[in-house]
Formats: structure tokens, C-alpha cells, sequence
């Protein structure tokens, strides 16, 4: 930012503040959730910037609820999250990926204003952690109707379309808070010197441009024929539109997703033709991508259908995943379906 430019300072709290009185209703405690997310992720940076040198490197040992082995980082990241968040009255539930079970709160002080629900991935792409690699936080915010006698499971399985704030922080050269409430995309950059979120992209829009496509390759053989038949029209087609097309994956679902948000472009983790299954999970890396993706003027499907509309079955439920520029997720879809 420019010293000129310092009279359209926005801090991320500020901003939140600003869109608060935008509408005179509210009571301030849906910002004060995406406030305390900005100083957990704010906290989670730090420790990502210094992993090498606080022992968070490597694997814990611990196998989680996916099957997958957890990083150090992966639950140091979760008990920020969740120690950020657990003790504001509004909190009904939260639930992590690197959770079994989601954690639901009966708070002892009597709050009679909106209550929610906070899913999230503390670290995804954490594997990259120890090559350097960028890595990032997922979440996603649902309104949650509180009667502390019977909120259960029901009350987390909610479609993405009920969402009522999603977004991501990826932790690269620098660090982006990227949110949406419904009401357009806005990132804010950390500055390392004040030790604030600055308002950097308002408004952002994915550029109608197949820059990137961003697969993950070594899995090409076993998608299905339509699914391998659209990575080779967008990679090696003759259409203008693909001509400069770049292959880009980092195996980090927030770093490839920024990208392609900046740059244009479309991300796909499709079906596994053996198992019928994706690997990506839907309430917390897809649903609130998803949101992102569409309110900044994109797509987000599973090829057969919109990821919003997805009515979910169980926590760690997976499904195949596409999104980025509208263009590109219509046509697979047409290729899915046999009809291009």
C-alpha cells in the first residue's frame, strides 16, 4: 500500500466493523466469530513461520479419524482453533477435521442472541510443511438454532447453502485472511509491522481465463473416461482459450484455490474410478470453497451436482470436487454426463 493510499486503510477488524453497521440489527457477535478467527490464524502464521525452529516439524504419530497419520502441526493448529473459539457464548459446536466427533457446548452464562456452529481444517496441505511449501486454514460458519437439551449431530449436517460465512488463510510469502459472508470476497494481506489484517483485494472476482489447471496427475489412470478426457481438452486442446494453460498443483487444497481465485482457473480432486469415492471432505475444505468460488463469480460442482446443494450424511463425508471458472465446470459436467 502506497502512503498515499493510507487514508482507505481498512484492518480486517475495521472492515468487519464497517459491514456491522451496515446493518443496525446486528449485536456484534457474528463479528466477534471472524474476529477470533483472525487472531487464531494470526497465532497459527506465527508457528507455521517458525516450525523449524519450535520442533512442529514431522509426524505425530497419530492416526485421525480420516486414516491419515496427523502432522505435529496439524494439532497444534487444532487446539488454537478450537481454544480461540470455545469460550464465546455465542459457540454452540465446533467441529475439526482432525476430529472424531464434534464438540458441543452447554455455556453456564445465559446468552439469548444468535448462536453457531464453526467447522474447520486447521492446516491443510499440512504434509508441505516441511518442504516449505504454502499451506493454509479452511472454515466455515452455520447458524445454529440453540437448545442446548437437543442440539446433536442433526445440527451439524447442514447444506453448504446454509452457510453463513466461509473462508481460508494461506500461510505463503505472506499471509491472506480470505472471507465471504454472502456478501462478496474480500482478502486482507498480514502486515508482519503492525501486526494486522490490511484490506488488499476487495471485492475479488475470478478472471473468465483458464490460466491454470490444477489436478492432481499421478491419480490420471484411475479417473473416469469423461474425467480424463476433460484434464486433456483443457491441458492440450486447440481452443485460444487454452492455449497458455499451465499445469499447476501443490497438493495444498487453499494454496491451488488462491491461485486459481487471483489468477483464473479451475481446480478438480474428481472421482476415483475403483472407488466411486473423492477424497476431498465436504463440510470442511468443500462446502466453504465452494461459497468462496460462487461469490466470487464461479462454480463448484461434483460434476453432477452443485456442491451447495449437497445434503451431507456424516461429518467426514467425501465427495469428488471441481471449481474455479464457470466455463470450465459446465463443460465437465457436460463430459460427465455424455453430453459434450
Amino acid at each position: 500500500m502506497s502512503e498515499s493510499g493510507w487514508h482507505d486503510f481498512y484492518t480486517l477488524e475495521g472492515y468487519i466493523a464497517y459491514q456491522q453497521r451496515l446493518h443496525p440489527s446486528s449485536r456484534g457477535v457474528f463479528s466477534d466469530i471472524l474476529r477470533r478467527i483472525g487472531v487464531a490464524s494470526k497465532i497459527i502464521s506465527s508457528k507455521v513461520r517458525m516450525a523449524g525452529l519450535i520442533n512442529v516439524l514431522g509426524k505425530q504419530g497419530v492416526i485421525n479419524v480420516q486414516g491419515e497419520e496427523q502432522m505435529k502441526l496439524d494439532l497444534l493448529a487444532n487446539d488454537i482453533m478450537k481454544t480461540s473459539l470455545k469460550w464465546l457464548p455465542s459457540i454452540s459446536g465446533l467441529a475439526s477435521e482432525e476430529d472424531g466427533e464434534m464438540t458441543i457446548f452447554t455455556h453456564t452464562d445465559k446468552f439469548d442472541g444468535d448462536h453457531y456452529i464453526v467447522f474447520f481444517d486447521p492446516i491443510d496441505g499440512s504434509s508441505n510443511i516441511d518442504v516449505n511449501v504454502s499451506v493454509g486454514t479452511v472454515f466455515s460458519i452455520h447458524r445454529c438454532p440453540y437448545q442446548s437439551q437437543t442440539i446433536g449431530e442433526l445440527e451439524f449436517l447442514k447444506p453448504g447453502c446454509a452457510q453463513v460465512a466461509a473462508g481460508y488463510v494461506v500461510y505463503g510469502s505472506s499471509t491472506m485472511f480470505v472471507y465471504t459472508t454472502g456478501q462478496g470476497v474480500h482478502g486482507f494481506t498480514l502486515d508482519p509491522e503492525i501486526g494486522e489484517f490490511v484490506l488488499s483485494h476487495e471485492s475479488m472476482k475470478i478472471p473468465d481465463r483458464c490460466k491454470y489447471f490444477s489436478a492432481n496427475d499421478s491419480h490420471y489412470r484411475h479417473w473416469p473416461e469423461p474425467t480424463r478426457r476433460f484434464a486433456d481438452w483443457v491441458r492440450y486442446g486447440e481452443e485460444p482459450r487454452y492455449e497458455k494453460t499451465s499445469s499447476r498443483y501443490t497438493g495444498s487444497l487453499v494454496a491451488d484455490i488462491h491461485r486459481n481465485l487471483v489468477e483464473g482457473g479451475v481446480f478438480m480432486y474428481p472421482e476415483n474410478e475403483d472407488t466411486g469415492m473423492g477424497k476431498l471432505r465436504l463440510l470442511y475444505e468443500c462446502a466453504p470453497m465452494a461459497m468462496l468460488i460462487e461469490q466470487a463469480g464461479g462454480m463448484a460442482s461434483t460434476g453432477k451436482e452443485r456442491i451447495l446443494d449437497i445434503q451431507p450424511t456424516h461429518l467426514h463425508q467425501r465427495v469428488p470436487f471441481i471449481a474455479g471458472n464457470k466455463v470450465e465446470v459446465k463443460l465437465y459436467e457436460k463430459m460427465l454426463q455424455g453430453m459434450a
